[in-house]
């Protein structure tokens, strides 16, 4: 009798599920799939100015002062940053980034659950794809529509792109705090040195702000920095 009713609960839970997951797809083709494409180079970075000087003696022109807006960014190619950092941002953001095709399931899984719980739990479902299409479409809603758009075109993007593609973009989007966009201008600020020359110990601190980095930019609180660095 008791097995009879645990089959039969199990039963009805997979047939709910089934017709939940008719319902979202229909809403999905019908509402959201007409805007979910997206392009990288539809989405324009901006960069910091350099102005320069000729120098009287060398007649070498060089380098005066950067000028910015916002956001203070200089572009890099990944080949030219220590490659300790997509490393670390891969280790502590993103660790199956490299097997899953945009959206870690299992993360995603794990967060839906904490969120329907109702747990303080502090545990991220986004993947550096996700986190990629936030940055650079600027949608950060905490809303289920956007996290379903986000997911979606997270795998459109992985299908578009090669991995070393997505983590280039995503290492030149994010933010670093101190008004530094990218690991290269965050890399001079912190470190005053360019990204390639980061040691791995370095490349640790500066992916550990991007989490948050009201939390965890050194020079607002060294002691969180170093805690994460260190995970």
């Amino acid at each position: 009798m008791y097995k009879r009713q645990v089959f039969t609960l199990i039963l009805i839970g997979i047939c709910t599920t089934l017709m939940l997951l008719g319902i979202f797809m229909k809403y999905v083709n019908t509402s959201l799939l007409p805007t979910l494409e997206v392009r990288a180079e539809d989405y324009t970075m901006s960069q910091s100015s350099v102005v320069y000087y000729q120098d009287k003696e060398s007649g070498q022109w060089v380098e005066f002062q950067k000028v910015h807006g916002q956001e203070n960014r200089v572009l890099i190619d990944i080949d030219d940053m220590s490659p300790y950092l997509w490393q670390a941002a891969v280790s502590i953001e993103d660790e199956r980034f490299f097997s899953h095709h945009g959206v870690d399931w299992k993360r995603t899984l794990g967060a839906t659950l904490l969120t329907l719980t109702g747990s303080n739990d502090s545990y991220g479902g986004s993947t550096i794809t996700q986190q990629l299409i936030k940055n650079i479409t600027g949608n950060d809603e905490t809303t289920v529509k956007r996290k379903v758009t986000e997911i979606y075109r997270a795998l459109q993007l992985e299908k578009q792109y090669d991995k070393d593609v997505i983590l280039d973009t995503y290492l030149n989007t994010v933010y670093f705090g101190e008004s530094c966009y990218g690991a290269q201008t965050a890399s001079r600020m912190y470190f005053g040195k360019d990204a390639q020359d980061l040691s791995e110990a370095e490349c640790a601190s500066l992916i550990s702000i991007t989490n948050n980095p009201s939390l965890y930019d050194p020079y607002i609180s060294m002691e969180r920095n170093r805690k994460r660095q260190l995970i």
